[in-house]
């Protein structure tokens, strides 16, 4: 595997999250407010759903420059799953809200880069580290749901 925070491919797409990250979560809002799969997130003030939309996309950039490892992911998620069960969003809502992240995402930097990208291997290995993000992030947040709904608290 190349290494990651030198990779071109790899700091362009880091580069247009950031630099475009208001726009995507923006995309993500309006979604995730209109989306019958997503309707408890209805009462969720819009600046916090910027927040967390925000904060994901953050957290996916340090993940793929490899400066977040998957403990503090899965802590991270356990923590937000738990604090959606207490918040009463079912948790199909829940794993919906994260797919929709990642699609937004997607859907940006697809129309953004186009068919621009030289290196077939390294798109592969950039597609595998962000998928792998938001597959952790689901299980860890799921797992902490699951225990948050069991009354169980989970040890860090």
């Amino acid at each position: 595997m190349l290494p990651l925070k030198n990779n071109i491919v790899v700091n362009k797409f880091v580069k247009i999250i950031e630099e475009n990250h208001q726009v995507i979560v923006e995309h993500f809002m309006n979604d995730i407010l209109k989306n019958p799969k997503t309707d408890a997130y209805r009462n969720f003030d819009k600046q916090r759903l910027y927040e967390i939309g925000s904060r994901v996309y953050r957290e996916l950039s340090k993940w793929i420059l490899q400066n977040l490892n998957k403990e503090e992911v899965k802590n991270m998620y356990l923590e937000l799953g738990k604090m959606r069960k207490d918040e009463g969003i079912p948790e199909s809502q829940v794993f919906q809200a994260l797919v929709l992240l990642k699609r937004h995402m997607w859907i940006f930097i697809k129309n953004k880069i186009g068919h621009d990208v030289s290196d077939y291997k390294q798109a592969m290995e950039l597609s595998d580290r962000v998928v792998l993000f938001f597959d952790r992030a689901a299980y860890y947040m799921m797992v902490g749901y699951e225990k948050e709904l069991q009354g169980k608290r989970f040890s860090r």
